[in-house]
This record gives C-alpha cells, structure tokens and sequence, in this order.
C-alpha cells in the first residue's frame, strides 16, 4: 500500500499510554452539542458553537484547540478525513484502516502483537458505515483492546439493534453531552460526567480518570476534569486557572 493513501496514527505520549487515531474534532462530531467546536480549515481560527446541556454546562473542545495551536497535527487530521470521507463502502473503509493499521510505524507492532489503541483523540463516528467499519476491524484483531470515548449515540443505538451486541475488545464510553444522551441509558456501556473538581466528583461517586484506564478497562461510570483553554470568563477557565495556581494537577498523565 502506497504511503500517501495510509491513515495516519499517533504515537503513545506523556497524556495517553497507547497510540490513537484521530480525524478533525468539529467536523466529526455529529452527536457534539455542550462542546461542539470547530477549527476553520481556511483560516485555522477556532469558533465555538456550543449549545448548553441539561445542567446548563458548556466547555470548549480541548482537541480543537490543539489543532488550533499545531499546523502540522490539524494536517495530519484533514489527511484521514479526507481519506475516510472519499471511501464510500464499509468493505473499503475497513480495508483502509487495515492495511493502514498493518504498516504504520505507530501501530504496526499492535497489529502483529496485541496491545491498545484509543480510537478518536480527536473527532468521533461521523457516519454509520464507519462505526461497523471499526467494529469490524475489532472482531478481525481480537488481540487488540479497542476503545473510544463518543457522543454518536445515534449510531451505536442503530447498530445494537442491527447486531444486538458490540464487539467485545471495542470499550466504548458515553461522553454526556451530547444531543442523544436520551439514548445512552438503554445502550448498556459505562458513561464519563465532567466534573469541576474532586469534590463535585465524589459527591456524584465518581473516580476521576486521569489516564484513560477507566476508560480502557473499567466498567463502572467515571468522570474528567476540565483541561485545556476555555474562553474569557469562562467559570472551567477559571477553576483550571485555580488549581495551577494552586499547585494542583489537573487534566491527563499516563505516570
């Protein structure tokens, strides 16, 4: 397979402990509603377009941002977008990802070997045929743990009722706020709340994720902690401004 029609990966880093694909945050995101927020591909500007959830919470999309911030990965996203969007056939979107999987510098070890691999850093299930697609690919690398945080319930809902069950190496987590969270309860997967700050999350008893493990192998509901810039005056700015200030951590270590 020629290089130029591969997706691309990315390796593990000081936030996620496995390599992870991505495609643009925004544009994606059908299910987005409470953190809906685009990177302009034009101008690379970033605009926020978020509706507010039941709870009245908005925060701005920490992926975009960093697409915002670095050229080269808002490069690297448009590339699989583009490649994913010009395939038209379930057959060929998992034949892409494999082929892609196979060779890739990043990923090519998982393939043979086993391992993990966060699907969407950045971005979501943006169609129907690409959600089977990967769980396809799950049923074909069993050796691989597959998983996804998403807000695409509307898929995943069509889906069960297609095939009754996902696929059983695929960990999906309910990101709330999307605009089908009416459909999470019945889908039976575990779901993650964003909290302000530990208290807010033990009130609700719920651990805080800070490394994607409970998202890889818990079962159980969890919650995450604001990170990232948030705009002016926003109250999340505000509280992540606190907690560096005050020394604490907040956001993603995989140590």
């Amino acid at each position: 397979m020629q290089k130029q029609s591969q997706l691309k990966f990315s390796p593990p880093n000081s936030k996620i402990a496995f390599p992870s694909f991505s495609i643009p945050a925004g544009w994606t995101c059908p299910g987005a509603g409470n953190c809906l927020t685009k990177r302009v591909k034009k101008t690379g500007k970033l605009v926020d377009l978020q509706t507010p959830d039941d709870n009245g919470l908005t925060y701005r999309c920490y992926a975009t941002s960093l697409e915002v911030i670095y050229p080269s990965l808002a490069k690297m996203l448009d590339h699989n977008e583009a490649l994913l969007r010009e395939t038209e056939s379930e057959d060929g979107l998992v034949d892409l990802i494999l082929n892609s999987l196979e060779y890739n510098r990043h990923t090519k070890g998982l393939f043979h070997g086993g391992g993990a691999l966060r699907v969407h850093i950045h971005g979501d299930f943006f169609k129907y045929i690409y959600l089977k697609a990967w769980f396809s690919i799950a049923k074909l690398l069993p050796h691989i743990r597959f998983y996804s945080y998403t807000k695409s319930l509307l898929f995943f809902k069509r889906y069960k009722e297609e095939f009754k069950s996902f696929p059983e190496n695929y960990f999906i987590t309910w990101s709330k706020g999307s605009k089908f969270d009416s459909l999470g309860p019945a889908l039976g997967i575990k779901s993650v709340t964003l909290v302000k700050d530990e208290e807010e999350a033990k009130a609700l008893g719920l651990e805080i994720d800070h490394n994607d493990l409970l998202a890889l192998n818990g079962k159980r509901d969890f919650a995450l902690e604001p990170h990232g810039a948030q705009p002016a005056g926003h109250p999340l700015g505000k509280v992540i401004a606190q907690k560096r200030k005050a020394g604490k951590f907040a956001g993603y270590n995989n140590k």
